[in-house]
């Protein structure tokens, strides 16, 4: 099995000058509350933690099995934030990491409704992209987004995500299987 390297948490900033990405922290938790419920009616469709009673409680608690799956390479969560401000804008992350080939990982992202439209979610991609071909030596990272969500498709597109096609019944969604596009990147792309 192909280990991943595990970087420091705590040292670990991602930026281009306009966003910065880093790790959760405990301090993040209202913020993240915050914004995902101001986001909800956008992104509950496609991210079914984000329902109408979501609670600041469930903040609390996925930020805190945050460093555990940090330190054993299943997920790498981060926060996105306006470089300059530190507002949180949404958050991202390499998650689903294959236990077979840990060189092989999912991509996932989301921007809190106010800041859609901005590029947020392309620079977020590339710069994690990039950290996690340079830092993490991956082979493939994959972006796996459902058919309608088409806000989504473009950010997979604009950040140079290649599509390879669709995967029927690939995401559960509420419950109910839903078709996915899927995207890649390989070293180099980005």
């Amino acid at each position: 099995m192909n280990k991943i390297i595990i970087p420091d948490r705590k040292t670990t900033r991602l930026t281009d000058g306009k966003i910065l990405l880093r790790p959760y922290s405990s301090k993040d938790a209202v913020d993240l509350h915050q914004a995902v419920l101001s986001s909800v009616k956008e992104m509950s469709p496609w991210l079914p933690f984000a329902h109408p009673n979501y609670a600041l409680k469930e903040s609390k608690q996925w930020i805190k099995n945050l460093p555990k799956e940090w330190q054993t390479g299943r997920q790498f969560g981060f926060v996105i934030c306006d470089a300059s401000s530190g507002e949180q804008i949404g958050g991202c992350g390499l998650n689903n990491i294959n236990p077979e080939n840990r060189k092989r990982v999912n991509l996932g992202y989301w921007v809190r409704t106010d800041r859609t439209g901005q590029g947020v979610a392309v620079a977020a991609t590339r710069l994690l992209a990039k950290w996690g071909f340079g830092v993490l030596k991956l082979n493939r990272i994959e972006i796996v987004v459902a058919v309608d969500n088409a806000r989504s498709l473009r950010v997979a597109e604009k950040a140079g995500a290649k599509k390879e096609g669709v995967l029927r019944n690939r995401l559960d969604l509420h419950g109910r299987p839903h078709d996915a596009v899927m995207f890649s990147l390989i070293p180099g792309e980005v």
